[in-house]
């Protein structure tokens, strides 16, 4: 049976996945549970006994869902450079993506370009989004293809 999640429901697991959560939707109660990745030697355990205890308990009532890997999440940003029409700009992001630490590179130089920081965090939401209906339809096993943030 294919399991149809409400849109604003994706919209709140892309959220959380974007913070660093992992998230478990219930199959049948449509409840949402959700808890940091790197939970594991945190020191933050205690905390989420009650949900991960909860899980745990019952895996097979559960769609997991975690955090983008971060090679899609590095697409992600070459695919939003590649947006950028202004040459000098884009080439700007485009040697950032290149040099050590690209994450932080292209996080920094955002601070400069407002507007630009403004259309990326709704391309990242939106391409979050697409990532998370991937995973339901892999689930569903009516995968197609490869995560593409171009929906």
């Amino acid at each position: 049976m294919a399991i149809e999640i409400k849109s604003e429901i994706i919209k709140e697991i892309a959220g959380r996945l974007d913070a660093g959560m992992l998230c478990f939707y219930h199959k049948t109660t449509s409840e949402l549970e959700s808890y940091p990745e790197n939970l594991e030697d945190s020191g933050l355990e205690d905390m989420w006994t009650e949900v991960t205890d909860k899980i745990e308990a019952n895996p097979d009532d559960y769609i997991a869902f975690e955090p983008m890997p971060s090679s899609e999440a590095f697409r992600v940003m070459e695919n939003f450079v590649s947006t950028i029409e202004d040459v000098f700009v884009h080439t700007r992001f485009t040697d950032a993506l290149s040099y050590k630490g690209p994450f932080k590179n292209f996080s920094n130089l955002l601070h400069n370009y407002p507007k630009l920081r403004e259309q990326w965090f709704v391309y990242k939401d939106a391409s979050y989004i697409a990532y998370v209906k991937q995973l339901i339809a892999f689930e569903n096993d009516d995968f197609e293809s490869d995560f593409d943030s171009d929906e």
